[in-house]
């Protein structure tokens, strides 16, 4: 279920065709009694303070706002207020530098609209071809070339594609590293399997389909079902603040891990937003076993569980070396609870 502050912001978005105007992640909005959604006010640009970034005069508040094109202090924005919370955002109702077209804005903003009232088709995200993340060959595993491994299987899940383009943009990412995300890897396989590139509408004839109860068609069903799969995915991450990814960490290991991060604008500051993971893995030794690490403030608390009682007392003897080898690689554990877990 999508909350209704993603969705009216795209409707509004759609209906208007106008440019979303977010508040900086440290600006605290004005009091709800100053500022309601469908207000239309003015601010006055003061000064730029980023790429992107400006300080802007809004309601006898200084705000900071992330803004299209090139603006110089004094320049007048005539505003209307889209939502509150989580975030103070607007709509730039006139303004000579667009960002878009208003026929583009409006597709778009209509379709991801559509996508996020449509329910889920596939919850976790995984690894391409389900093969697994870290290659041990009969070895023993090395926990720090796991743990890379499990981050890049994540990275090139497909959920960041847009930032990775952007660093590509700025020369921080290769194409190399673009070619790996499932969005290309669809494109190849298309081409591969037609000898041409997919048409262009394909996402929007896929999510026509499905909303009147039919299958996609055979020429862009493959690539824009996945495609709808993966913009879901990547609305429902951004509007809960949570993934889950399904796969193969070693060969014939399989994990299910889920990331919960605290909703930036609840924490006080970057450094002590909370971040909670939880493992699920049924080892072929230790049995079933549950963990869950909380990380803030740059340390770790942790609560492991296992379904074998000599699992959970080796854990529990084990602990000490732990807590070094964490100490060690400079993420404290702050606190630690091993039990058997009487539910499995």
């Amino acid at each position: 279920m999508q909350s209704a502050n993603l969705i009216n912001s795209l409707q509004v978005l759609s209906r208007s065709g106008k440019p979303l105007i977010v508040a900086a992640s440290d600006t605290s909005p004005p009091p709800v009694t100053k500022l309601e959604p469908g207000q239309r006010i003015q601010g006055t640009v003061q000064k730029q303070v980023g790429s992107g970034l400006y300080k802007v005069q809004v309601a006898g508040q200084s705000l900071q706002l992330h803004l299209p094109g090139q603006l110089q202090a004094g320049k007048l924005l005539e505003l209307e207020v889209i939502s509150t919370v989580p975030r103070l955002t607007f709509s730039l109702f006139a303004s000579t530098h667009p960002i878009a077209t208003r026929e583009q804005i409006s597709a778009t903003s209509r379709l991801l609209a559509n996508l996020a009232e449509l329910p889920l088709t596939r919850t976790f995200v995984g690894s391409a071809g389900n093969s697994a993340v870290f290659q041990s060959n009969g070895q023993t595993i090395n926990s720090a070339q796991l743990a890379g491994a499990l981050r890049d299987a994540l990275a090139n899940s497909g959920l960041f594609y847009e930032s990775h383009q952007a660093e590509w943009v700025r020369g921080e990412r290769s194409t190399a590293q673009l070619l790996v995300e499932p969005q290309n890897l669809l494109l190849d396989k298309h081409r591969a399997a037609t000898g041409e590139a997919p048409p262009g509408d394909t996402l929007n004839a896929a999510l026509s389909a499905q909303q009147q109860g039919k299958p996609a068609t055979e020429s862009s069903s493959p690539i824009a079902r996945e495609l709808l799969t993966l913009v879901q995915q990547q609305l429902h991450t951004l509007e809960t603040h949570q993934l889950t990814w399904v796969g193969q960490v070693w060969e014939g290991q399989q994990m299910q891990w889920e990331i919960h991060g605290e909703p930036e604008h609840r924490a006080s500051s970057a450094d002590s937003r909370q971040w909670n993971t939880e493992l699920e893995l049924a080892l072929p030794r230790l049995g079933d076993v549950h963990a869950r690490l909380s990380f803030s403030r740059g340390e770790v608390t942790l609560s492991l569980q296992a379904a074998d009682p000599g699992s959970a007392d080796l854990f529990k003897r084990k602990l000490s070396e732990l807590h070094s080898a964490m100490n060690d690689a400079g993420v404290p554990l702050n606190s630690a609870v091993i039990e058997k877990n009487d539910a499995a």
